[in-house]
């Protein structure tokens, strides 16, 4: 589908911003050939973004740290096999209960990282860095960390991974002393000061004074900029991003504070053209710094992500990916606005508050349900709304923790059933399906499950697997648009090009 001729080299254009401390192409290629210490070992400054479950794994792990930079595999739902059009193979549960899937899930999730933590370090041919990269919030992560470290020894009784990386929620003490015990670094992704602030003081107390001997790097991820799930907090605005080089410079700061000056931050989020960040090379009020890309990642021939996906990246316009609350983790994110994004906006249209018995407000019993036995008091006004939306076939309520009910189809309401009760609880805690992975909670959030968000297992393993990617859940970074645009992808015959993983590297060198 894609042609293999590599592209004609074009001028790099610079803007004035990007021009400080260096003198054109040759200048900032000099800067990047420099190596950056990170997690025990010196490397180009290209991070590939880690991307969770499945959007990386070992094989574009290892061509990325072959290059001397450092790989990442997907640790959250690692795969244990792919079937004959390159696809993971769907984890085999056989359990009735959430309990029994959520174990097979452990081991499954132990056995797949092991796999593509092998294929990655015999792919390196041991160069570069190895990392891999596990959701706070999945479910069994801290397992699943400690059964994948054990076992991916070398022959000499080093690592065959050399960090974990660990974001959407801040790695606990526990987090520290596994990679600890296991002789491997761990690299916080943080989105603010304060987040660094409250983990050092937390997780990494018992390092006080010698935080470099556990963390081999801080990632930096822009919560406005990057893909997948954002660490914007309540005091801050979504709709108002902020500059990350002013974020950086103060996270530098604290780093140097407590004796940090040495490690490296990792910028994570709107990395394109590293010609834009040139002012961040041998900056003082920066320090070391990497870029990580992880957008750019999919658009090479190593990625595991299906040629369709590809093809959307490079079709992407500016706006198409956007900031939403759909996830079931709580945590904003950012995918692409495919249909399934928009179905859930809808659902939120068709929303009204609703009591079970009349009050002096909710008046009126809604008629007309499919399920005519369920007895819903709402106002006057939104009695009206309501029969219009049964009358184009959204005559399913859904009850919400939030005493509202959304208006969906029959057959929607279904699926949304069904996936409630197939959950394998691949979330420590999930508003879906009411799962928690704590037992003293009885494995219950205790709370109704909440049908406005989407279930990000179906969503983000389906998008692997294949098939119509507008049904599924499609994380990428707000530059992604610039792939469209960006002469790199096209031949002379303008025909789509997509690079290898060292193609990628020496472009990265250039600049753009």
């Amino acid at each position: 589908m894609f042609s293999n001729e590599v592209p004609e080299t074009r001028p790099v254009s610079i803007s004035p911003a990007a021009q400080v401390g260096m003198a054109g192409v040759q200048g900032i290629r000099e800067q990047l050939s420099r190596r950056v210490f990170i997690d025990g070992v010196w490397i180009l400054p290209f991070i590939q973004g880690g991307k969770g479950v499945g959007a990386t794994n070992g094989a574009n792990a290892g061509a990325w740290a072959a290059e001397n930079t450092a790989g990442t595999i997907s640790g959250t739902g690692a795969a244990i096999g792919y079937d004959n059009d390159g696809h993971p193979i769907t984890y085999p549960y056989t359990g009735r209960t959430r309990r029994e899937r959520h174990e097979e899930l452990v081991a499954w999730s132990i056995e797949g990282g092991i796999l593509q933590a092998t294929t990655a370090y015999e792919a390196s041919g041991g160069r570069g860095g190895i990392r891999i990269n596990f959701l706070k919030e999945a479910g069994g992560a801290m397992r699943v960390m400690r059964g994948v470290l054990a076992a991916t020894r070398t022959p000499g009784g080093g690592n065959m991974i050399h960090a974990v990386t660990m974001g959407a929620g801040l790695p606990s003490e526990e987090d520290a002393r596994i990679c600890a015990d296991e002789g491997v670094y761990l690299d916080p992704i943080i989105s603010s000061v304060m987040a660094l602030k409250v983990l050092l003081k937390r997780a990494f107390k018992n390092w006080q004074g010698r935080y470099a001997e556990l963390i081999g790097a801080v990632v930096y991820e822009d919560p406005w900029l990057a893909g997948g799930h954002n660490g914007i907090t309540s005091r801050e605005n979504p709709a108002i991003p902020e500059d990350p080089y002013e974020r950086v410079k103060a996270l530098r700061r604290v780093m140097n504070d407590n004796g940090m000056e040495d490690v490296a931050i990792i910028m994570a989020g709107g990395v394109w053209h590293l010609r834009d960040w040139a002012h961040w090379l041998d900056n003082p009020e920066i320090g070391p710094i990497a870029f990580q890309l992880g957008t750019r990642d999919l658009l090479t021939r190593e990625s595991p992500v299906t040629d369709e996906w590809k093809q959307l990246v490079l079709s992407m316009r500016e706006g198409d990916v956007a900031l939403n609350k759909f996830s079931p983790t709580g945590f904003y994110s950012s995918a692409y606005q495919n249909g399934m994004i928009r179905e859930m906006y809808q659902r939120l249209e068709r929303q009204v508050s609703f009591a079970r018995k009349p009050d002096e407000i909710m008046t009126e019993r809604v008629e007309g349900l499919a399920a005519a036995n369920k007895r819903y008091f709402v106002s006057r006004d939104d009695k009206v709304r309501i029969a219009a939306w049964i009358a184009e076939g959204f005559d399913m309520p859904l009850p919400t923790p939030d005493d509202t009910l959304i208006f969906v189809t029959f057959e929607k309401a279904r699926e949304i059933k069904r996936l409630e009760t197939e959950c394998a609880g691949c979330l420590a805690s999930c508003s879906l399906s009411t799962w928690s992975q704590d037992p003293e909670k009885n494995h219950s959030t205790g709370k109704r499950a909440d049908p406005r968000v989407y279930c990000i297992q179906k969503g983000l393993v389906g998008a692997i697997q294949g098939g119509n990617l507008d049904e599924k859940l499609i994380f990428a970074g707000h530059n992604a648009y610039k792939a469209g645009d960006d002469p790199f992808y096209r031949n002379e015959k303008g025909d789509v090009f997509i690079p290898t993983v060292k193609q990628l590297i020496e472009r990265l060198m250039t600049g753009d």
